[in-house]
């Protein structure tokens, strides 16, 4: 999936204050369909029509600068055809939208990731040792899958994990981690996820969905901690378990 970004100061825009809220919807409804089909920009006639745009509309847009049309003079922007229109500045640097070979990219990364995870089920791998070199397979000749465990007071993210975070945390116009933020996200995750108790065969893509999302309290400044007093998910079950067992024994809750 591709994501159409949209600036949360774009309200205020001298632009958007120029075009009419009808316009402005035009345009939102039509960088979304330019995200999904990858365009990199370019918006085609039949597809302003077909999302209920008006003439004046895109009209509007063009005279704002938001959109240009065929024959336009913005040396950063493509020339559309004619009939045509070209969202200004869509996939340029800095912008947060990706063009369409970056996406594609990283669809291609995904999906041979996903393929490694599923093991066995992509191409056929180097031969393996010999009978005598190591443990018989499983059962059907598959390796064994690894089996749930706690966490490890050491764990750390893999360069892949932190790579795949930092890309995902500017898809989401968030600033990049830098290495002392990735220690203190890397130290919340782990206490928190032995906490909880929480058991798994592969912590990296908890931990980078984690990290995306991880908030700082300034640009380059600490992860926001813990509240002090506010209780983990398992502090929390366990304290209503002790609270439920001291009523059922008649004690005071």
């Amino acid at each position: 999936m591709a994501w159409f970004l949209v600036d949360d100061k774009s309200h205020s825009h001298p632009k958007f204050l120029a075009a009419s809220n009808a316009a402005a919807g035009l345009w939102m409804k039509c960088g979304t369909w330019v995200a999904e089909h990858l365009t990199d920009g370019t918006v085609p006639g039949p597809v302003v029509k077909m999302l209920k745009g008006t003439p004046a509309q895109a009209r509007a847009l063009v005279d704002a600068g938001l959109w240009h049309g065929h024959g336009h003079d913005c040396d950063r922007c493509p020339q559309p055809a004619k009939g045509d229109y070209h969202m200004h500045d869509y996939a340029r640097p800095g912008h947060g939208n990706l063009p369409r070979a970056e996406v594609e990219r990283r669809r291609a990364r995904e999906a041979e990731k996903k393929q490694r995870q599923r093991g066995g089920q992509g191409p056929t791998p180097p031969p393996g040792p010999g009978l005598f070199d190591g443990p018989p397979p499983a059962a059907g000749g598959r390796a064994a899958r690894p089996q749930a465990a706690p966490i490890p007071a050491g764990w750390r993210p893999s360069e892949d994990d932190v790579a795949a975070a930092q890309l995902a945390r500017v898809d989401a116009g968030r600033e990049q981690l830098n290495p002392a933020q990735l220690d203190q996200v890397t130290g919340k995750f782990v206490a928190r996820m032995r906490e909880d108790g929480r058991t798994a065969a592969e912590w990296g893509g908890r931990w980078r969905q984690w990290a995306e999302h991880e908030r700082t309290n300034a640009p380059g400044g600490a992860v926001v901690p813990f509240p002090g007093a506010q209780q983990t998910r398992g502090q929390q079950q366990r304290a209503a378990i002790e609270q439920a067992r001291r009523q059922q024994q008649g004690g005071v809750g």
